[in-house]
């Protein structure tokens, strides 16, 4: 175990040994960090020996420079000159932030973005702003992960799609979901710990399903499967267009291989839209309404989204973040290699 102080220290000064800004090392940290909190390993510390290969191959540009490259009242399409995601991507949503408080709507796009992490961050981000938010994001045209619905081979990526609502007096309604059936760091860490994959997610290289891990990544490599079959395809295919075409980063395709991030932002002012007072009642009245279903067998409470995530974020915050053998591990080896003394595991 260790506290969320430890890892983001130990985080922030390798990406800074390794040649990163330290203020971007410390976004960056902060981000991986915030994510084990909210329980979604997959995004956190785990990265961070990912990342720094990255620099290592100049993957990422540690003196990127965030750039608008067209704007109006109500838009703007922004470069992240493959800088470190976490930062261009809080930089993007600042921006649509301003935007949407002066027009009531706002749209950000955004390409050449490193790994931007947890896109839960960014629509959470606005709607503790009083903004309602949409992304949908894709993998630059390269990374491709998942199968389209019928077929065997890899041809689209993740794809997530986030929604941020606010909440008065409470944290906000986030829903952060990939358009295939798991994420692929999930997959990673259960390769890392030796354990089966779940069911219907992941299929070998002939379209068998399989439970091992190793089947995904090959070689010959398998694919994910898209959440909810022919639907979780569509909505990947119309957020790989969302994010891709209109940022001008461009959408899956055979002839590219670098990877990195490009989105669509959509932010609602609420109190211009609709006035808060009366978009705050809505939404508890519905919130209340959905709580007051009679329960499942063996199930003692109806959570909202975003709601887990608070509530392991308070237990990790009093307990400590637990880090897999091999993922502390390997960040072990990667502080070692740029002279950064990693802390000492509490049991």
């Amino acid at each position: 175990m260790f506290s969320a102080d430890e890892l983001t220290d130990l985080s922030t000064a390798i990406f800074s040994a390794a040649g990163a800004r330290d203020e971007d090392s410390q976004i960056v940290s902060k981000a991986l960090v915030d994510a084990n909190l909210a329980g979604h390993d997959s995004h956190g510390v785990m990265r961070v020996p990912y990342y720094v290969e990255w620099m290592e191959k100049d993957w990422v540009n540690t003196r990127a420079i965030f750039r608008i490259v067209s704007e109006a009242d109500s838009f703007a399409v922004i470069d992240g000159d493959w800088g470190f995601g976490q930062v261009m991507g809080r930089k993007a949503t600042d921006l649509g932030i301003q935007k949407a408080r002066k027009a009531g709507t706002a749209i950000v796009t955004g390409r050449q973005c490193c790994h931007m992490g947890r896109f839960g961050d960014y629509t959470a981000i606005a709607a503790r702003s009083g903004m309602a938010a949409v992304l949908f994001a894709n993998t630059h045209g390269a990374g491709q992960l998942v199968a389209p619905w019928g077929g065997i081979e890899r041809r689209l990526s993740a794809n997530p799609i986030s929604i941020g609502i606010p909440r008065k007096d409470d944290s906000p309604i986030v829903v952060d979901v990939s358009t295939c059936t798991i994420a692929e760091g999930k997959v990673r860490n259960m390769r890392t710990a030796g354990e089966p994959v779940p069911e219907d997610c992941i299929i070998d290289a002939e379209g068998n399903p399989t439970t091992d891990a190793n089947d995904f990544y090959g070689p010959p490599v398998g694919a994910l499967l898209p959440l909810g079959r022919h639907k979780g395809f569509a909505l990947g295919l119309a957020s790989d267009i969302l994010a891709g075409a209109l940022s001008g980063a461009g959408c899956s395709r055979p002839d590219t291989q670098r990877v990195g991030n490009s989105f669509m932002l959509t932010l609602i002012d609420v109190q211009q839209v609709r006035g808060s007072g009366l978009f705050d009642d809505d939404v508890a009245g519905l919130v209340e309404y959905v709580k007051s279903s009679r329960l499942a067998p063996d199930v003692s409470e109806i959570l909202i989204p975003g709601e887990p995530e608070e509530r392991i974020r308070v237990e990790r915050e009093a307990d400590g973040i637990p880090v897999h053998p091999g993922v502390w591990d390997n960040l072990c080896r990667t502080a070692t290699k740029y002279g950064v003394n990693p802390p000492v595991q509490s049991a």
